[in-house]
C-alpha cells in the first residue's frame, strides 16, 4: 500500500512537471526568460561551484609543483655554497639541472625502500642519478628503461651513504635500521654529535655531491660497551608518503671546469686497484 502511494506520488509530480513545462512555453520570449532564470541560476549553482573548487584545486597543485621544485632547487645551491665555504675556495659555478618525477609505484612491504618514478633514459635519467625531494635526499637511481627509472631509498637494507656532521664535520657512513630510521656506521666513539645536529652527504664516492640534507639527530645513547658512537638519524624526506621527487642530472662526462671540488667526487674513476701479483 505504502509503495503504491508513493508511485502515484511520483507520477503527480512528473505530470506537473511537464505541465509547468508546456506552460512555460505558452508564455512570451522576455517573460519566460525572466521566469526560468532563477530556477537556470539555482540549477546551475552546484556545477559553478564545483568548477571554481576544481580550478581552485589544479591552482593550488601547481603552486606547491613550483614551491616543491624551488625548494629542491635552493637545497641544491646550499649544498654548494656551503661546499664553498668550507673548502674556502672559489664559489662552484656549476650549475645542476633537475628532472621532476612522478612516483608511480613503490614496494608493497614497506612503501619506503623501492620507488618506481614515470622518467627514464628518454628523460636524460641514467644508474647512479641521485634522487632528492624539496625535504632531504631520497636516494639514487639504479636501473632505467625508456621511461621509467627504479629508485633505491635511504632506507633500503642495501643502501649506504658516506655523511657528515654539518656542525662538527665528523665524517660516517648512514645505513638503514629497519624502522624507518638511520643509524651510523664508524662514527669514533669520542666524536662530537648531538640531538638536534643536521648530517649532510659527505662528497665520498660516485653519488652524492656534498652537503645534499640527510636528516636529523634524534638519538646520542650512552653505551661505553659499543666500539663506534651509536647515532640515529631521522631522514628529513618522508619517503614512505613522497608523490613526486626530483632527479639530479650531474654534468656531462663529468667535466668540472672550475676546480671548486664540489662535484669531482662524482666523475668517473680514472684510477683501478692493480690485481695482486701472482703467489702474494
Amino acid at each position: 500500500m505504502a509503495k503504491r502511494l508513493v508511485t502515484a506520488g511520483q507520477d503527480r509530480i512528473a505530470w506537473l512537471v511537464v505541465l509547468l513545462g508546456f506552460a512555460l512555453l505558452l508564455l512570451p520570449h522576455r517573460l519566460r526568460l525572466s521566469v526560468t532564470q532563477p530556477f537556470q541560476s539555482a540549477l546551475l549553482a552546484p556545477l559553478r561551484l564545483g568548477n571554481a573548487v576544481s580550478q581552485s584545486l589544479r591552482d593550488s597543485r601547481t603552486e606547491n609543483e613550483r614551491l616543491s621544485l624551488l625548494a629542491a632547487e635552493l637545497s641544491v645551491d646550499n649544498a654548494r655554497l656551503e661546499s664553498a665555504s668550507q673548502t674556502a675556495g672559489p664559489e662552484p659555478l656549476v650549475g645542476l639541472a633537475l628532472t621532476r618525477a612522478p612516483v608511480i609505484s613503490r614496494d608493497l612491504a614497506t612503501f619506503e625502500r623501492w620507488l618506481v618514478i614515470s622518467r627514464g633514459t628518454r628523460h636524460g635519467i641514467g644508474p647512479g642519478a641521485p634522487v632528492i625531494t624539496a625535504d632531504g635526499v631520497c636516494g639514487k637511481v639504479i636501473a632505467c628503461g625508456p621511461h621509467q627509472s627504479l629508485v633505491q631509498t635511504l632506507l633500503a637494507p642495501e643502501s649506504r651513504v658516506a655523511v657528515l656532521n654539518l656542525r662538527s664535520r665528523v665524517p660516517a657512513l648512514a645505513r638503514a635500521d629497519h624502522s624507518g630510521r638511520l643509524v651510523l656506521d664508524y662514527a669514533p666513539k669520542e666524536s662530537d654529535f648531538k640531538v638536534g645536529d643536521t648530517v649532510v652527504t659527505a662528497g665520498l664516492g660516485t653519488v652524492f655531491p656534498k652537503g645534499l640534507r640527510i636528516g636529523e639527530v634524534i638519538a646520542v645513547p650512552d653505551r661505553p660497551e659499543a666500539l663506534f658512537k651509536p647515532v640515529t638519524i631521522r631522514p628529513f624526506a618522508d619517503i614512505s608518503r613522497v608523490e613526486q621527487v626530483f632527479v639530479i642530472h650531474l654534468p656531462e662526462g663529468g667535466s668540472f671546469e672550475n676546480g671548486s671540488g664540489w662535484l669531482e667526487n662524482t666523475a668517473r674513476p680514472e684510477v683501478s686497484i692493480p690485481d695482486q701479483p701472482a703467489g702474494q
